[in-house]
């Protein structure tokens, strides 16, 4: 198995775990009391969203600029905001679970060469840049 196909595997196994997360949200929600359901809706439906982004980095590491950015953002400020909470109840669990997800995001990056996604943007935006007709005449 090549690194990049190595990569892309991590980044599914990603999406895939949080499609579980997803599942285990929607048990969540189906007991939360009045109190709670708000919060539970808002991190399920979050789940299929990260999911869908693990899924696009799997699909095209190198050509989604942004994504990986948006990803090691929003879970490393999960966790150093997780980090400050003290013995909040889930706060040690989901800091655990986020840091994690940042660890094997950046393996991902790593051996998919994500990195690479702005060089390619570059170039795409360089080729649209020319004045050249689409069609021949």
């Amino acid at each position: 198995m090549t690194r990049d196909k190595l990569g892309r595997a991590v980044m599914l196994l990603l999406a895939v775990l949080s499609l579980g997360a997803f599942a285990d949200g929607l048990r969540r929600m189906a007991v939360a009391g009045s109190d709670r359901i708000w919060i539970e809706t808002w991190r399920t439906f979050a789940y299929v969203v990260f999911s869908g982004l693990f899924a696009i980095l799997a699909w095209r590491p190198r050509q989604s600029p942004g994504i990986w950015e948006l990803v090691f953002a929003h879970k490393t400020a999960v966790v150093l905001y997780g980090l400050t909470l003290g013995d909040v109840p889930e706060a040690r669990a989901a800091m655990a679970v986020d840091a994690l997800l940042v660890l094997l995001t950046a393996v991902g990056w790593g051996l998919t060469r994500g990195w690479k996604s702005w060089q390619t943007a570059q170039v795409l935006q360089l080729d649209t840049d020319r004045s050249r007709p689409l069609v021949d005449p």
